[in-house]
């Protein structure tokens, strides 16, 4: 038999001396475990706030329009004797775009030209019947006077030249006619080749050679397509509707920003150039028109674009990333760190410039931003910091 079956009080004590070690091991270990998980930090990264100028724009977008845009009718009926251009060709003022049948023009013009002849050869006549019933009045006068012819006579020769004088103005007044019957038909010939009104591109053909066209398409129907459509882009211009509480803020001469589609990394420049002083009744806006250069003739028309109008400029306004500010409700506020604390701040914010914000109210342009983890804090979290690139995190 062992020692400690002979003496089974020592043995006991043993035991409880085991079990209480064991436990004392056990509260130790919990208890750093607890005091560790009491005193573990959120790494956030921070940022502070910029001060720098702020550009207010007002943000639209719409569609690139031409400079001028015309559908090309004829002014005189006819079939179409000749094309001279097509689609996107470009033209010059007053190039030859289409020729009209004008061979009843040209005879118009000649028998215009013929009549105006025959006019004024009667005049020519007349003027020979007018001189001689003046020489037999004045011969008339000089016989009176020793009564060689009567009085009777006299008056005649008088009747006669006043009738002749009235037949040479009537078939003056039938030259003048003539003039203007002529000069009606060298119009109409000239309508039969139909030139540009100014420089541009086709942009629509929409009849071919031997279709029938009509003067009274032109004068009646302001729907209608045209021969063709020429648009004028060495300026394009986009309408813009300002809503009313902005219209006091847009003026003309205004900087204007426009970003194609077409050409997403280039920004064209334009100028705020006419503004509609009246508002559209069923959409409170107010339409206002920008121009834009466009030598290169990049932009098209009935391209989309989005417009940006700069309207103004605060001076060292205080920015943060829109990113670091949160939303409750109609609130925003930010976390901020403060004697290694995370502390939340109610803030009032202004206007936004890319990823960045304008703050008004809250912050003084002093304080340590959480950007990144702010979802991780709550007020008063424990926090280690990492600072960020500002760059980087406004890009």
């Amino acid at each position: 038999m062992s020692q400690l079956s002979r003496h089974p009080l020592l043995a006991l004590g043993i035991a409880v001396v085991f079990v209480i070690a064991a436990l004392l091991v056990f509260r130790l270990s919990t208890g750093a475990k607890t005091e560790t998980n009491k005193t573990r930090l959120v790494t956030v990264g921070i940022v502070s706030p910029l001060k720098q100028d702020l550009n207010i724009r007002l943000a639209y977008t719409a569609d690139i329009s031409p400079n001028q845009v015309v559908n090309v009718f004829s002014r005189v009926d006819g079939y179409i004797a000749k094309l001279h251009v097509d689609k996107g060709d470009f033209v010059r003022a007053n190039q030859l775009l289409v020729e009209i049948d004008h061979t009843d023009y040209q005879h118009a013009v000649d028998q215009a030209k013929a009549n105006l002849s025959a006019a004024k050869a009667r005049v020519s006549q007349q003027d020979a019947v007018v001189r001689n019933a003046k020489l037999t009045f004045d011969r008339m006068q000089t016989l009176i006077k020793d009564r060689f012819v009567s009085q009777q006579d006299l008056d005649t020769a008088e009747v006669n030249l006043d009738a002749a004088r009235a037949a040479q103005e009537s078939l003056q007044a039938q030259v003048n006619q003539m003039d203007v019957a002529l000069a009606q038909a060298n119009t109409n010939l000239a309508y039969s080749y139909i030139r540009a009104p100014f420089s541009g591109y086709i942009a629509e053909r929409n009849l071919d050679t031997g279709a029938y066209v009509s003067s009274a398409t032109a004068s009646t129907s302001t729907m209608s397509r045209g021969i063709m459509s020429l648009h004028d882009i060495d300026t394009v211009r986009v309408l813009i509707e300002v809503v009313e509480r902005d219209i006091p803020r847009v003026k003309i001469g205004q900087k204007a920003e426009l970003r194609a589609e077409a050409y997403p990394d280039q920004i064209f420049e334009g100028t705020v150039t006419r503004i509609v002083q009246a508002l559209n009744r069923a959409t409170r806006t107010m339409t206002v028109e920008i121009d834009l250069p466009n030598r290169d003739r990049r932009l098209k028309g009935g391209m989309f674009a989005r417009v940006e109008v700069l309207v103004g400029t605060h001076l060292q306004a205080l920015q943060i990333p829109i990113d670091a500010v949160s939303r409750l409700e109609e609130s925003q506020y930010v976390y901020i760190v403060e004697e290694g604390k995370a502390r939340r701040v109610d803030i009032e914010i202004g206007a936004q410039q890319g990823s960045y914000i304008e703050i008004t109210n809250g912050l003084t342009g002093n304080e340590e931003i959480i950007l990144s983890g702010k979802d991780l804090v709550h007020e008063g979290t424990p926090v280690q910091t990492q600072l960020l690139d500002p760059v980087k995190s406004k890009t």
